[in-house]
């Protein structure tokens, strides 16, 4: 199901593997194939239930950084080629990035695309007018009196 508020200029997808090997193939498949600029991969110890049992393991978290417009290949790419039953695939919107890493992501994974412009790659934010219309009275207060210190 697609993020009806997703609105950054990258996501950080992250997937659990078994083992360090498993993740290392998998950011091999996907860093191959520019779904994504670059791959993290960190130890962990999850505690999980599975099947009605509670179940512990160690495992290799990948954070892979993408666009937007890669993240549906992303998560095709890392669910074929998982080993889990039920693959542990999450995305992340991330609304605010350094601009210069963001000039590296989308010239790494995309290198025919336009320069992102200055600001993170969004248009500014408009102020919408007031729908109550030219020489309408201001709202009242919300808030209690101030009082006099």
């Amino acid at each position: 199901m697609d993020p009806v508020d997703a609105t950054g200029p990258m996501r950080l997808v992250l997937c659990a593997f078994a083992t360090p090997a498993d993740a290392d193939r998998a950011i091999e498949r996907v860093l191959s194939a520019r779904l994504a600029a670059c791959a993290n991969a960190l130890p962990i110890r999850s505690r999980y239930w599975w099947k009605g049992r509670l179940e512990s393991a160690e495992e290799t978290l990948v954070l892979f950084k993408t666009v937007p417009k890669r993240v549906g290949a992303l998560f095709r790419a890392l669910e074929a080629g998982h080993g889990y039953e039920v693959p542990e695939i999450l995305e992340l919107d991330v609304p605010r990035v350094h601009p210069p890493y963001l000039g590296y992501l989308a010239a790494t994974i995309d290198a025919d695309a336009p320069p992102l412009p200055l600001g993170g790659g969004r248009a500014p934010a408009r102020r919408r007018r007031s729908p109550r219309g030219p020489g309408a009275r201001a709202p009242g207060r919300t808030r209690g009196r101030l009082r006099p210190r």
